[in-house]
C-alpha cells in the first residue's frame, strides 16, 4: 500500500475489525504510537505493542462503531478525523478523535492519536426501533436521547455551551431563564453540590437566569432537593412518553385545518410558524430576536429537513398552529407543537398530532416519543402514549419571579 488515503481507510478498518492481521498489513514492523489523551500521554513501540494497546481498548466495547468525519492525505502523511460510539458502564458514549499517520515505504511508520474526553451520546442515525421494543429498551433509549443533538452538524446562532461526561450547560446569554439550560448531571453527591454552586455563580456573575432539567437517570438521585437547597425553584415537570405501533390512529381531526410542510421556500410561511411558536410559548422580545435566525437556518437546510419536518396549520388562511417531528435515534420524536391561544379547543393540536404520526409511519417508524408538559400529557395520553419517566424543571433568576419561573413549563 502506498496511497495515504488507502492506508488511512485500511487503518480504520483494522481498528473496527480489531484484527491483528489487518494491523500487520498497514503498520510497519517498527511502528510507533503516541497517544495524546485528555488525561495524559502514552507511547508504544514496536508494532506488537501498538496493536495490543489499540486492541485492548476496542475489546472493552461490545457494540463499538466508527464514523469517518474527514480525511486528508498524500503519499507521506494522512490526517483522519473520526468518531467512535460505544456503550461504557451502561452509558452510550462517543470518542472524538484525530489521527495523524506518518507513511514510509507504503506502510504506517508512526501514529499520533489525539483523544478528547469521551462524551455522552445517542444512536443518531441508521437504526429504527422495532415494533417489538420492550419498555426497558425504551427507557434505555430515553436515557441517551437527551444527547441526540450533534454539534458536528449544526451550531445554533447565539449559543455558547460546554458538555462533559458529567453535564451539559448551554444558552444564549439572554436574561430569561428559558434561554439558558443545564441537563444530564451524572456525578457524586459531593461533586454535585460543587457544580450547582459553580453553575449558579456563573449565571449570577452574568446577571442571567437559567433552567435545570432533572431527569430520571441523573445522579445523585436527590438532585432536585439539592437544587432547592441552593435556591433554585421547581417550575413544574414534563413526562417522557411513547407510543409503540403507529397503525390504527384513532385521533380526531378538524377538516377546516389545512396542514402544510415547510420546505424553506416561503419565508412568510416560516415566519408565520415562528410567530405561532413564540406566541404560544410566551417568548420575550429578546427571545424572538435571538431564536429567529436559527429557526430559519434549520428549515432552509435540506440536510436538516431530512431529519426533521416542520408543519404550519391554517384555518381559512390564518396561521393557527405549528409543530415538528424529528426522525433520529430510532424514534420519531414529536417536537414542539403549538396552537394560537384564541384558536384552542378546535382540534388543531390533535390534527397536527395525527399528521405527524402518519408521516412517521410512512417513514418506516414504529415508535413515536414526546417530552410532554402537563397540557400535552393530557392530550397524547388519550391516544396511546404511555409515560415512561418524568423530569422536573427548576429555574433560577438573580431575583426570583415566580410568574417567569412557572412559564418554563407551559400549562395553558
Amino acid at each position: 500500500m502506498s496511497d495515504g488515503t488507502t492506508l488511512a481507510h485500511a487503518f480504520l478498518a483494522a481498528l473496527a475489525a480489531n484484527d491483528t492481521e489487518l494491523y500487520e498489513q498497514v503498520l510497519a514492523q517498527d511502528a510507533s504510537l503516541r497517544l495524546w489523551r485528555w488525561d495524559g500521554a502514552e507511547a508504544y513501540r514496536p508494532r506488537e505493542r501498538v496493536t495490543l494497546r489499540l486492541m485492548e481498548e476496542w475489546s472493552a466495547w461490545t457494540d463499538a462503531k466508527i464514523e469517518l468525519m474527514s480525511l486528508l492525505a498524500d503519499d507521506k502523511r494522512a490526517a483522519i478525523e473520526f468518531r467512535i460510539q460505544a456503550t461504557e458502564s451502561a452509558r452510550y458514549m462517543e470518542h472524538n478523535r484525530s489521527a495523524f499517520l506518518n507513511i514510509v515505504d507504503g506502510t504506517i511508520q508512526s501514529i499520533d492519536l489525539y483523544c478528547a474526553e469521551p462524551l455522552p451520546s445517542a444512536r443518531r442515525k441508521g437504526w429504527i426501533a422495532p415494533a417489538t421494543t420492550t419498555d426497558e429498551e425504551l427507557r434505555q433509549l430515553f436515557d441517551s436521547y437527551q444527547w441526540i443533538f450533534d454539534i458536528r452538524e449544526w451550531i445554533p446562532p447565539n449559543i455558547a455551551g460546554r458538555q462533559s461526561a458529567r453535564m451539559l450547560r448551554a444558552g444564549s446569554g439572554d436574561r430569561h431563564p428559558g434561554s439558558n439550560f443545564v441537563v444530564g448531571l451524572v456525578t457524586t453527591p459531593e461533586e454535585a453540590d460543587a457544580l450547582i454552586t459553580e453553575t449558579i455563580a456563573f449565571h449570577r456573575e452574568r446577571d442571567i437566569g437559567f433552567q435545570w432539567t432533572v431527569g430520571a437517570y441523573d445522579k445523585p438521585i436527590d438532585l432536585g432537593r439539592r437544587l432547592e437547597q441552593h435556591g433554585m425553584v421547581l417550575a413544574g415537570d414534563q413526562s417522557v412518553m411513547a407510543r409503540i405501533g403507529l397503525d390504527d390512529l384513532d385521533i380526531p381531526t378538524n377538516s377546516e385545518v389545512l396542514v402544510e410542510v415547510l420546505d424553506g421556500s416561503d419565508d412568510q410561511a416560516v415566519e408565520a410558524a415562528f410567530q405561532v411558536f413564540g406566541e404560544s410559548f410566551h417568548y420575550t422580545s429578546e427571545q424572538f430576536d435571538e431564536r429567529r435566525m436559527g429557526f430559519f437556518e434549520r428549515i432552509k437546510d435540506s440536510t436538516y429537513r431530512e431529519q426533521e419536518t416542520s408543519y404550519l396549520a391554517r384555518i381559512e388562511g390564518i396561521p393557527v398552529g405549528a409543530a415538528t417531528i424529528r426522525f433520529e435515534g430510532g424514534l420519531a420524536l414529536l417536537g414542539g407543537a403549538a396552537t394560537v391561544p384564541t384558536y384552542r379547543s378546535r382540534k388543531i393540536y390533535s390534527t397536527l398530532l395525527r399528521r405527524r404520526l402518519e408521516d412517521a409511519r410512512a417513514h418506516g417508524y414504529h415508535v413515536s416519543a414526546i417530552y410532554a408538559g402537563p397540557m400535552s400529557r393530557r392530550v397524547v395520553g388519550r391516544y396511546g402514549f404511555k409515560e415512561y419517566a418524568r423530569s422536573q424543571i427548576y429555574g433560577w433568576m438573580p431575583e426570583i419571579d415566580m410568574e417567569v419561573i412557572r412559564s418554563l413549563v407551559p400549562n395553558d
